[in-house]
């Protein structure tokens, strides 16, 4: 039932970009007749931009779809979901169609041939008429998904990234080309998933044995996942594989959560996390400041864990106090803040805190009541009592439960 509901979604979204783009007149559907000599043939490509790609200088990472007659839309359906969440950045899709009969030779008999027009044909042809970043992603299906493995090991400069559904056709000549490269690869960073189900009998025995091969010969450089499921069939692995294969190949790109300070110290610290912003900013063409939402849980975390050496260094190195200026919206988020900074003994800090809060959020009771809780921690009794006086009455005014609380503090200081 779940995965009903899932292609449900996807059918949507997939109808809602259709016609989005139709209105807009930007990229989909559209589609190039390119003259192969190598096949002898013309070849129907289609070609999928981002919506904002005609108003910036941005480069893209592209994503080669094959029979692209049944997938090419995957493709764009979850480049627009993955993207929504910053997930994955914004990337071209090409679309290659195939003919149903051809397709077996050129994806096996004469995959060769195939290969030699991929790469001195197709791409060269998108680079030249597109904004592309050399962040190619490969996506077969079953023959074209083989045709990937032998890509893999014996042109692994083409693509970056492999993303293989049910896979059939993986030779012996094909295996003992992966072991090969995978033992004499050293400059290529590559990431493969593959998806196969278990009742897909005819093709679980070359798979596994391929799998065995990259347990045999990890490489620091390749990432393998393989996902034998017994949920998926010939016909869902696409949906599994393009969803997955993309989150794998875009890891470096959402913005990272540690769920401890000792994970965020492990990760390398500040100076880690500003290296590693640098590089995906540079990478994808993107800010190359720290990601807000990783900034939001460093700050939480820290905390959380009532860690103020941390919370110190990371207000200080990622200009914190501005951020959250600008970052949070709601009040309580400000009276956190300064309540850590007071808990802390230090009330200039827990003062700007709640400056910079009252500046966004004037005749808030909960910064009221900490501006008399830091006055009165400061032994500036005549201000503490001015404070929760505001603070109760803004709290009448808006009959706030938080009322009594007010009251009780303004007693404390009789």
């Amino acid at each position: 039932m779940t995965k009903i509901y899932f292609i449900i979604i996807l059918l949507f979204t997939v109808n809602r970009v259709v016609s989005q783009n139709l209105k807009e007149e930007k990229g989909f559907g559209n589609s190039i007749i390119l003259k192969s000599e190598i096949l002898q043939e013309d070849r129907d490509i289609q070609v999928f931009l981002p919506l904002n790609y005609n108003g910036n200088s941005k480069k893209y990472p592209v994503l080669y779809v094959l029979d692209a007659q049944r997938y090419f839309l995957n493709g764009i359906a979850f480049q627009q979901n993955l993207t929504w969440q910053e997930i994955a950045p914004e990337f071209i899709v090409v679309g290659i169609n195939t003919d149903p009969v051809k397709r077996r030779n050129l994806f096996y008999e004469e995959s060769s041939k195939f290969i030699q027009f991929l790469e001195e044909e197709l791409i060269p042809e998108i680079n030249s008429k597109y904004e592309t970043l050399n962040e190619r992603i490969y996506f077969g299906w079953e023959m074209a998904a083989g045709l990937g493995v032998q890509i893999f090991a014996n042109k692994p400069y083409l693509f970056k990234g492999f993303l293989l559904s049910s896979p059939t056709h993986i030779s012996r000549d094909r295996l003992e080309s992966v072991s090969k490269m995978l033992k004499t690869n050293t400059q290529n960073d590559l990431k493969l998933y593959a998806a196969l189900g278990t009742v897909e009998n005819w093709a679980t025995e070359s798979m596994s044995s391929l799998d065995s091969i990259f347990q045999r010969h990890p490489a620091k450089n390749i990432q393998w996942k393989y996902n034998l499921s017994d949920k998926e069939n010939h016909y869902t692995t696409p949906l599994t594989t393009i969803n997955e294969g993309l989150k794998l190949f875009f890891s470096d790109y959402g913005p990272i959560r540690f769920y401890s300070i000792n994970e965020f110290l492990d990760f390398g610290g500040i100076k880690r996390l500003k290296e590693h912003y640098q590089d995906r900013g540079r990478k994808y063409q993107i800010s190359e400041e720290i990601h807000a939402d990783t900034k939001h849980y460093l700050l939480l975390q820290a905390h959380k864990e009532n860690n103020f050496i941390i919370f110190k260094e990371l207000v200080s190195e990622m200009d914190g106090k501005n951020f959250i200026k600008n970052y949070y919206r709601q009040a309580s988020w400000f009276s956190r803040f300064s309540s850590f900074y007071l808990d802390n003994n230090k009330l200039e800090d827990a003062l700007e805190i709640l400056e910079l809060g009252l500046e966004k959020f004037p005749n808030t009771s909960i910064l009221q009541n900490e501006m008399g809780n830091c006055f009165k921690q400061g032994g500036e009794l005549k201000k503490a009592e001015k404070w929760y006086k505001e603070a109760i009455a803004t709290a009448r005014k808006n009959k706030e439960p938080e009322l009594s609380v007010y009251l009780k503090n303004l007693e404390s200081l009789q």
